[in-house]
């Protein structure tokens, strides 16, 4: 492959090109730098406090921290979690921002990003003590719009719906949507059980929007997903850590554009998409009790070359085809949880057996990034220990999740 100015320029064999770097990559495959649909990188130092207890609670401890974070730990987390993420093989994220307290909060999280060197799409989302009758900062929201238009991150809108679909909801639905689509922002909304539905009856949705879960979507509603060309991005396993249900794939195929994702390291544990690859494929398998339920090579495109068309960027990133950007990685399958067969057919070996500690290189953009399983320029010890300082202060400043019923 010949790769010049982030470009994939040729594949083939026995090329030659005088004056460039070479790497061997002889024993190793070859593929699309991974597309996470969606997670939340600013929560990234908070990894291990949710601990399946009612005060440790995804939903409510989240609520409670985020209220105590500066825009320097907003910072932290986001360039802790984007390392992390990168040298996991993905190379692009779709990065749910929704703790955006001031436009402070915006500047470092975007800071972060680009700092980090991963592809990214940063939503401007709001954060959960804005009620939902109050619309983000629809100023700032243009005037950042306005520079985020191209380059490694670029900016999207991080909506928070119409809730299940009360008047005053949907009025400022409208307005914060109306808004985006003026500005030609990608749309992305977290929906599941009632919500749902009503983003159906609400006319909003359009091939802009990009759905986060849907669980317990009728097929009703996914007809309606997929007739309004809107995206769905599933993130296999925190909705189960949460208790949403299994995701099932063929539960969702009628909706056609769908894509993986982490929905941040805090509550996935780790920034492990081949994880997300590995539990789709085995709950497919389980819930249709059939071993041949789902193709390896199906699981594994959800997570390269479909993510990428489900995200609008299909024609940029997702596969290794000349033109599109150098968005790259190897994987070495000389490891003992890894044994390459002569097979010339590595699907089902990556879905079911690599782990990010298998990704030898990782290239986003024609940049080496990562290379033989270390993260270039980086000072990793010392981004872990800002990100474990930062997450101190902030549960110290937060003190504990206040009981129930306290003051009632």
């Amino acid at each position: 492959m010949l790769v010049r100015e982030g470009r994939i320029v040729e594949v083939g064999r026995g090329l030659e090109a005088a004056g460039v770097e070479r790497i061997d990559a002889a024993g190793m495959i070859l593929m699309p730098g991974l597309v996470d649909t969606h997670n939340h990188l600013w929560l990234s130092a908070a990894r291990g406090q949710f601990r399946n207890t009612a005060r440790t609670d995804y939903f409510v401890l989240k609520k409670h921290l985020g209220r105590h974070y500066t825009a320097r730990d907003i910072e932290v987390g986001t360039y802790f979690g984007a390392l992390e993420t990168l040298a996991s093989g993905v190379t692009t994220t779709v990065d749910f921002f929704h703790n955006l307290r001031s436009p402070a909060h915006l500047d470092a999280a975007e800071r972060a990003l680009r700092r980090s060197g991963i592809r990214a799409r940063l939503l401007y989302g709001a954060h959960d003590d804005l009620p939902g009758h109050e619309s983000v900062d629809l100023e700032h929201l243009a005037a950042v719009a306005g520079r985020m238009r191209q380059g490694m991150v670029t900016l999207g809108f991080g909506w928070r719906g119409v809730g299940e679909g009360a008047p005053a909801l949907l009025e400022n639905g409208r307005r914060e949507v109306a808004a985006a689509r003026a500005l030609g922002l990608p749309v992305s909304v977290h929906s599941g059980g009632k919500r749902n539905g009503a983003l159906v009856a609400s006319g909003l949705l359009g091939k802009d929007v990009q759905i986060v879960h849907a669980t317990g979507a009728t097929p009703g509603e996914l007809a309606a997903f997929r007739a309004a060309g809107s995206a769905l991005s599933l993130t296999p396993v925190t909705e189960q850590r949460v208790g949403y249900g299994l995701t099932v794939l063929s539960d969702y195929q009628d909706v056609g554009r769908l894509g993986l994702g982490i929905d941040g390291t805090a509550l996935a544990g780790s920034a492990d998409l081949f994880a997300n690859m590995r539990l789709l494929a085995l709950t497919e398998s389980g819930a249709r009790k059939a071993e041949t339920a789902v193709a390896p090579r199906r699981i594994l495109e959800l997570a390269t070359i479909e993510a990428a068309r489900s995200i609008g960027m299909d024609d940029q990133i997702g596969s290794i085809t000349p033109g599109k950007r150098a968005d790259l990685i190897l994987v070495d399958p000389g490891a003992l949880n890894m044994a390459l067969s002569s097979e010339d057919d590595p699907y089902a070996l990556v879905v079911y057996s690599a782990t990010p500690a298998n990704v030898d290189t990782v290239i986003v953009d024609g940049v080496v990034r990562k290379r033989g399983g270390r993260l270039l320029g980086v000072d990793v010890p010392q981004a872990m220990k800002d990100a474990r300082g930062s997450i101190e202060a902030i549960m110290e400043r937060a003190g504990p999740v206040p009981a129930p019923n306290a003051g009632k």
